[in-house]
């Protein structure tokens, strides 16, 4: 998954690397109709794909939660990008497979897009569950300020369909100290909103109770400066605590495909969620 080059980001902060799963195989029955065969080989190889088109990539495993796995890696040999992504909940049975795009807008090379694919594994008696992981709004109206081990931001959950970034006080008077000119009013004449009020596609799929995927993008930021991030969480309410990873093209064009980690903590973002943007939600 890693490429030379790759920029690692926060990768630092990740809790370790998960072995648990080498030497398994399963059997995915996915709901895009073409069902995949996922090898684990060793600590860092996988194999996976439609039965007789497998590949074998380098993979990335954390563990959020007992019996519940973020598999992450790369197709290095496809242009467009495409990030692969699979949360295995043994639990349940069940998977969800996260595609992530860029180079797909012909106007914004960079600009991210993400894909979910719903399924179940095949249990060892040839049944598969019926059941499937889905779309929630249980995160409406909730924030949660995320510590990343060097800078903290809160996500705020507006609707099922978009979020905003908040930042506690705290925070602002780091990030004034560090960047003085972020939170500084638009030039006139746009109808750009400042910084503090970031606005953009969210997507949040409960995997079971207190956990949760969240899919963010930065659609915004990459029409405003040429290139975002599709983000993913999986994040563990239980114990306020997530995993994820960051697919991306930095502003100096070297790859990002990393996994990270944070804690978090409930916060009030109810004067946020009152203010109006110039975005999407009206």
């Amino acid at each position: 998954m890693i490429r030379p080059d790759t920029f690692e980001g926060l990768s630092i902060f990740r809790p370790p690397l998960v072995y648990e799963l080498s030497g398994k195989r399963f059997e995915l029955v996915m709901d895009d109709g073409y069902d995949r065969t996922l090898d684990f080989i060793d600590n860092k190889t996988l194999q996976f794909g439609p039965a007789g088109e497998e590949k074998v990539y380098t993979y990335e495993c954390l563990k959020p939660a007992e019996d519940c796995y973020f598999v992450n890696f790369e197709d290095m040999s496809l242009y467009p990008r495409v990030g692969i992504t699979l949360v295995l909940d043994l639990e349940q049975d069940l998977v969800t497979m996260t595609l992530a795009y860029l180079g797909q807008d012909p106007k914004i090379p960079k600009m991210p897009a993400t894909e979910f694919v719903f399924g179940a594994i095949r249990r060892e008696d040839g049944t598969v569950p019926r059941i499937r992981h889905g779309y929630t709004s249980d995160l409406v109206g909730k924030s949660i300020d995320w510590y990343y081990g060097s800078f903290n931001i809160a996500h705020v959950y507006a609707t099922e369909r978009y979020y905003r970034v908040a930042f506690t006080p705290r925070a602002i008077e780091r990030i004034r100290r560090n960047d003085p000119d972020m939170f500084q009013a638009p030039p006139e004449g746009t109808d750009r909103p400042a910084m503090d009020i970031y606005e953009d596609y969210l997507s949040v799929i409960k995997i079971r109770d207190q956990v949760y995927l969240v899919g963010l993008l930065e659609s915004i930021l990459a029409r405003r400066n040429g290139h975002g991030a599709s983000l993913l969480v999986l994040m563990n309410l239980d114990e306020m605590h997530d995993v994820g990873r960051s697919f991306n093209i930095t502003e100096e064009g070297t790859y990002e495909n990393y996994t990270f980690g944070a804690f978090g903590n409930f916060y009030d973002a109810s004067e946020m969620l009152k203010r109006k943007s110039g975005y999407h939600i009206r």
